[in-house]
């Protein structure tokens, strides 16, 4: 915060300076009318607006990225929640097969352990 803050406050002195040494009055041309302006202060409101456009364009990205994080927790929560769903019928498939084959823990979680389908 404080290393942005001394560049931006480095930035203003270094473009008040170079604004003040071109004080030179010049004549500004809109599409409709024209003006007779100080350089500085069209220096100052080019700053200003490039500024302006900076924090659009910030503002616009954040928000972006806000809800492009908003929407990656949906899918984390819905991928959870389909997770939990399937950890309950492998627990009762297990139990089918216990019932099935009328074993206890041990030779069912050993015939489990031989056909391990999670790839470890």
């Amino acid at each position: 915060m404080q290393k942005s803050f001394i560049l931006i406050l480095v930035l203003a002195i270094i473009i008040g300076i170079f604004a003040l040494s071109n004080g030179d009055v010049v004549e500004i041309d809109f599409v409709f009318s024209r003006v007779m302006l100080s350089q500085a202060i069209v220096i100052f409101i080019s700053v200003l607006l490039g500024a302006a456009v900076a924090t659009l364009f910030g503002v616009l990205r954040e928000m972006k990225l806000k809800k492009q994080i908003k929407e990656l927790r949906n899918s984390v929560e819905t991928q959870k929640s389909e997770n939990q769903l399937l950890l309950k019928r492998v627990e009762e498939k297990e139990e089918q097969l216990k019932l099935l084959y009328g074993r206890n823990d041990d030779s069912l979680s050993e015939s489990v352990d031989e056909n391990d389908f999670t790839g470890n």
